[in-house]
């Protein structure tokens, strides 16, 4: 058995605005350099990764990421130094969060005690 925790951000109706999803949508978007590229790896729509980046923006109230319009050169995506920042502490707490799960199902009673 082990004990695991789910961590995410909500707005104050209880909607998810950032969780694990948005997150690895953003680290792909930092290897890819691209937001459609992110999309596809993660077997999403370009629409729908654009609805969780904007979701996760507006609730955040930051910018996650910069884009660059195609053309010649082409377009490409980069994620913010806030994004950087979000994504490193979501990291911490989400770890934080599992350690207390496993810390919570060592104390769980065996036998009847």
């Amino acid at each position: 058995m082990r004990g695991e925790g789910k961590f995410y951000l909500t707005d104050e109706t209880g909607r998810r605005i950032f969780g694990p999803g948005p997150a690895e949508l953003l680290e792909q978007v930092e290897r890819t350099g691209s937001l459609r590229a992110a999309a596809q790896k993660m077997g999403l729509s370009y629409s729908k990764a654009l609805k969780i980046l904007h979701t996760a923006e507006r609730g955040l109230a930051m910018p996650l990421v910069s884009t660059e319009a195609g053309g010649l050169g082409g377009g490409g995506s980069t994620i913010t130094p806030q994004a950087k920042a979000l994504l490193a502490w979501f990291r911490q707490a989400r770890q934080a969060v599992q350690e207390a799960a496993r810390a919570q199902l060592d104390r769980l009673p065996q036998d009847g005690q």
